[in-house]
């Protein structure tokens, strides 16, 4: 799935060499393509196909994104296939005319590289909108929930910070995050999640921390168990805004935290966010 995912990357900073490189040599793609090259043989006819279609059409998402994928996962077969699912808009360069779809591709995976790419799409309106998800029970659950947040640093290197609305931290300041949806993998979920609460376009980066936090009643008994996983994040387009399930958004000057009366976990995370980006700079 690593490989499907990194083919999504390269396709949204329009990269067909850095595309190609993830194919087999002897790939086969279906329906991937129009015209001439619905099906395309070998990895050099992959790349010149995408290479034709970055010259024609752009990605139209926020940030020139071409795709948003909402779900990455193995096919029980046997045979290495993996399931992506996404909406993608993209504007023509000449005319800016826009085209909106929504589809889903297969991918058969082999030794790290795609052996077989096809894809089945629907043409949408390029306003693409999601329906909302019902929300899940969160109170005295079963077994732990996966909550997925993010540091969003902005270009001048402040934080987002959203004050919750609901329980368990109502009134409170908080990094943004919520539950991950069944089907959902982690990229997506946190993508969706500061969309959701920050109207924050985001490209989502590496995993800053796991923990655990569970909170028990005057019984003893298990109201909540999260477990939460945060990630470092840069904002790609949208407004700061807070969504339905916030009460206020701010962009905070990571030195100037004490007026949001922050948790000392948020404020470890958002210290470590901090530390790996320069890390990796």
């Amino acid at each position: 799935m690593d490989v499907v995912r990194s083919l999504f990357r390269a396709l949204n900073d329009a990269d067909a060499t850095r595309a190609a490189a993830l194919y087999h040599p002897d790939c086969m793609t279906e329906h991937v393509f129009a015209g001439a090259n619905e099906y395309c043989a070998g990895r050099d006819a992959v790349r010149a196909a995408w290479t034709a279609e970055f010259e024609v059409w752009a990605g139209d998402l926020a940030g020139g994104h071409r795709f948003d994928v909402t779900r990455i996962a193995g096919i029980e077969t046997g045979w290495g296939w993996v399931r992506a699912e996404w909406v993608s808009v993209t504007r023509q360069r000449s005319s800016d005319v826009t085209r909106g779809w929504s589809g889903y591709s297969h991918f058969w995976v082999e030794d790290g590289l795609i052996r077989r790419h096809r894809s089945i799409a629907g043409e949408v309106p390029a306003a693409l909108v999601r329906e909302p998800r019902p929300a899940s029970e969160r109170r005295y659950p079963t077994r732990p929930l996966v909550g997925v947040g993010a540091v969003i640093l902005s270009e001048d290197g402040r934080v987002a910070l959203v004050k919750r609305r609901h329980e368990p931290l109502a009134g409170q300041w908080s990094l943004p995050g919520g539950m991950l949806e069944l089907g959902e993998s982690l990229e997506a979920g946190v993508a969706r999640e500061m969309l959701e609460e920050t109207g924050l376009h985001v490209t989502v980066g590496q995993v800053v921390e796991v923990f655990d936090r569970i909170l028990l009643d005057d019984e003893g008994r298990v109201r909540y168990h999260f477990v939460l996983i945060d990630y470092v994040a840069r904002v790609r387009g949208g407004a700061l805004s807070a969504g339905s399930d916030v009460d206020d958004v701010a962009w905070a000057d990571p030195r100037a935290l004490a007026e949001y009366r922050l948790a000392q976990k948020a404020r470890d995370v958002i210290a470590e966010a901090l530390r790996l980006t320069i890390t990796s700079s």
